[in-house]
């Protein structure tokens, strides 16, 4: 999708018409065919949601956040290869980044202690082990993230 609120994802439907506002991934490499839904499925993850936040902008009505073609190249992905997706990871319904990641968005974030959903926190484990992060970095993205969709919309309800 070009345009985010609170809500991040990657949905694998092969049979959508692509347009300005929702982007198509193409595979080109002979190792990936095949594997589009397992991409879509690796990149909702809160570490791509938190790359996005910090390299998209923020200047549409309500606080949307504008995300294009050529940054979405920026981010960082892991090699798909190597993960193995339960069925829990598989039919992955998407929430609010908020109820994703167990905060309440009318208090501060840093004030909360993250506690995502099972199927975030596992979507999440797979890519953060792939990256080799500590609990602690674990923490710090969930709470990033949280931080930079709530300044986002924070700012857009005070303008």
């Amino acid at each position: 999708m070009m345009s985010y609120n609170d809500r991040f994802g990657f949905w694998f439907n092969p049979t959508f018409f692509i347009d300005a506002r929702l982007y198509e991934i193409k595979l080109n490499s002979n190792s990936l065919k095949n594997q589009e839904a397992k991409l879509s499925i690796s990149l909702s993850n809160t570490f791509t949601f938190m790359q996005q936040e910090l390299i998209g902008r923020a200047y549409l009505g309500e606080g949307a956040l504008d995300f294009k073609v050529y940054e979405t190249e920026l981010i960082f992905i892991t090699d798909i290869n190597t993960f193995k997706f339960s069925n829990i990871v598989n039919n992955k319904k998407i929430f609010s980044v908020f109820t994703e990641l167990g905060f309440d968005s009318s208090k501060p974030i840093r004030s909360q202690e993250p506690n995502p959903l099972p199927d975030r926190k596992e979507l999440d484990d797979i890519i953060f082990d792939a990256i080799g992060l500590t609990e602690e970095e674990r923490k710090e993205v969930y709470w990033a993230t949280a931080e930079l969709v709530q300044n986002r919309l924070n700012k857009a309800k005070s303008v």
